[in-house]
């Protein structure tokens, strides 16, 4: 428990949802813990070239793996899941 603890303590997702929201095509970011894990949902435009792996991946590079959720939420602006 004392683990977790450190690690929510470390991590801001603030940090990853200003990172999110600077992507192309990013509408919208919301970055939150659940259950000791980093989770993120993200709005697209409709046109938008996106999917979670390069997310995650430009998370991991840009802001570092600790701000890298887990899971990942994508979905265009239609409303459709990505």
């Amino acid at each position: 428990m004392l683990r977790f603890m450190e690690t929510t303590r470390s991590v801001d997702p603030k940090v990853t949802e200003s990172f999110l929201m600077t992507q192309e095509g990013v509408l919208d970011a919301s970055v939150w813990f659940d259950q000791g894990k980093l989770r993120a949902h993200v709005t697209l435009e409709p046109a938008a070239e996106c999917s979670t792996q390069k997310l995650s991946d430009l998370c991991a590079v840009t802001v570092g793996r600790d701000h890298t959720p887990s899971e990942f939420v994508v979905i265009d602006a239609s409303n459709r899941v990505a």
